[in-house]
């Protein structure tokens, strides 16, 4: 049974309310078949290299996965449509990497996983405890390293930073408090983050 603190992020979007949220397992059961379909359409799993299928079943212990190695795993919605996910894993002390899916096609690439990933990185500094995060990217996924662009990610070439590439052509880039600071002053007043009643 999960003892730790679950947080709920919140901000305004050009639409309507983002929110971030860390599920209970309840909530990963229900959003898990679209969840699902996100990760299986053709696009999203040639930029996730995903290698195999997607099932419900296997998105609920991707999760369970996550939460064992003492990853954060948050669910998006926009006014409460489930818009994706998106994950802070591989925490150590006070690192880790970051991954995001805006699952619909027709919501990527209009700045949504850019608004979604300010928000819970104002959550991982703030809240998490987090002082450097890390993002892995493949060298097609343009779109995901203009987004980290954006939030004030540099690329990373320390020893540290290539233990987070799954391939070895792999990019990675890192963002600490202060570059994040610089990059994102205005959302910093506009996030609210809050403790879930379990």
């Amino acid at each position: 049974m999960r003892t730790e603190t679950l947080w709920s992020i919140e901000a305004p979007g050009g639409i309507g309310k983002l929110l971030a949220f860390e599920p209970t397992e309840a909530e990963v059961l229900a959003a898990a078949p679209m969840l699902a379909l996100f990760n299986n359409d053709c696009h999203n799993s040639s930029m996730l290299t995903n290698t195999q299928e997607m099932t419900a079943t296997c998105i609920v212990e991707n999760y369970a996965s996550l939460r064992a190695n003492n990853g954060r795993p948050f669910l998006l919605e926009q006014d409460g449509v489930l818009m994706g996910d998106a994950d802070f894993r591989n925490i150590s002390g006070s690192t880790a990497e970051f991954g995001i899916l805006i699952g619909s096609r027709n919501q990527q690439s209009r700045g949504l996983g850019t608004r979604y990933a300010a928000m819970m990185h104002v959550a991982a500094f703030r809240a998490l405890g987090l002082e450097r995060v890390y993002s892995s990217i493949i060298p097609a996924n343009i779109a995901s390293r203009r987004m980290v662009e954006k939030l004030g990610y540099v690329l990373d070439e320390s020893p540290f930073a290539k233990t987070f590439a799954e391939d070895k052509d792999d990019m990675v880039l890192s963002l600490d408090w202060p570059q994040f600071q610089l990059a994102n002053a205005e959302i910093l007043s506009e996030v609210t983050i809050t403790v879930r009643d379990k």
